[in-house]
C-alpha cells in the first residue's frame, strides 16, 4: 500500500495540524533536499543517526527530545515503541500532520507458493484478508493500520464505519486523532510511475553517501560519485 509521507511530531495535535505549523516544513524539490539538510546538520537541528540505530530510536522517549520525525504510516503503529511503557507513543503523545513530499515506501502482501494442493483454500484466505470489510477493520482498529479498502478506510475517516467500542476511529499512539482522512489525501497524490526494482538499494547507497557529506567527511560531488559508484557495483546492469 503506498502512503504519503508525514511529519510525525510531538506538537500537540491542534498545532501539528494547523496551517502556521505545515508552512514552516520547506517543500523543496528532492535535487535540493541536500542544500537544504546540510544547513540543518550544521546547526544541529537534525541528526544524521543510521535509520533503525539505536541512536534513531532514541527520539521515541521524552528524554530523546526529538521533535519529530518523517515517515509513512506504519512508522506510527509499528516502529515508534508504542508498546514499550514510558515511550511518547505509549503515552498518545505523537500527532501527526501531512509531510512535504508523497513518497512510496514498503507495504504488506500475502504470497502462495506455486503448484500449491490448496489453491481453493489459499484463495480464500487472500480474499478474506485483503477485501472482506470486517476484518480490514479489525486490522485497523486494532492495530492503527492502513489497509488498502477504500470503503472501510472512507467510512473510518468519515465516521460512517465505527471504531472501537463503537465510537468514531481514533489513534491512540496518536493522542485520540484521527489521521485517516490525510493518509488517504495523500494516497491519492502518489505517483508510482518510477517505480522500480531498484529503488531500495538506491535509496540506501544514497543514504550513505549524503550521510558522509552531512558529517563533513567529504565534498557534495564526492558524495555524488561515491553514489553512482555504488550504484554500477551493485547493479550491473543499469546505465546512467
Amino acid at each position: 500500500m503506498g502512503e504519503k509521507g508525514w511529519l510525525i511530531s510531538t506538537l500537540p495535535k491542534e498545532e501539528a495540524t494547523s496551517p502556521s505549523s505545515r508552512s514552516c516544513i520547506c517543500r523543496t524539490p528532492r535535487a535540493e533536499h541536500r542544500e537544504f539538510t546540510k544547513p540543518c546538520v550544521d546547526a544541529g537541528e537534525t541528526g544524521t543517526a543510521d535509520l533503525w540505530s539505536d541512536d534513531w530510536k532514541k527520539g521515541f522517549y521524552p528524554e530523546g527530545k526529538v521533535f519529530s520525525y518523517f515517515g509513512p504510516a506504519w512508522l506510527v503503529n509499528f516502529s515508534m515503541a508504542a508498546d514499550e511503557s514510558g515511550s511518547i507513543g505509549n503515552q498518545g503523545g505523537w500527532g501527526a500532520a501531512q509531510g512535504p513530499q508523497g513518497f512510496f515506501w514498503g507495504g504488506t502482501w500475502i504470497c502462495a507458493a506455486e503448484g500449491t494442493d490448496n489453491a481453493d483454500l489459499v484463495k480464500d484466505i487472500m480474499l478474506k484478508m485483503t477485501t472482506d470489510d470486517d476484518i480490514m477493520k479489525d486490522i485497523v482498529v486494532k492495530d492503527d493500520d492502513f489497509v488498502n479498502n477504500s470503503t472501510v478506510m472512507d467510512g473510518l475517516a468519515d465516521g460512517t464505519i465505527m471504531g472501537k467500542d463503537d465510537k468514531p476511529y481514533t489513534s491512540t499512539v496518536l493522542g485520540g486523532q484521527n489521521p485517516l482522512p490525510m493518509y488517504i489525501a495523500g494516497v491519492k497524490t502518489l505517483d508510482l510511475s518510477n517505480l522500480s526494482a531498484y529503488d531500495q538499494g538506491c535509496n540506501e547507497e544514497f543514504q550513505k553517501a549524503m550521510k558522509d557529506y552531512f558529517e563533513g567527511n567529504c565534498s557534495k560531488d564526492e558524495a555524488i560519485e561515491t553514489f553512482k559508484k555504488a550504484v554500477r557495483e551493485k547493479y550491473p546492469d543499469l546505465t546512467e
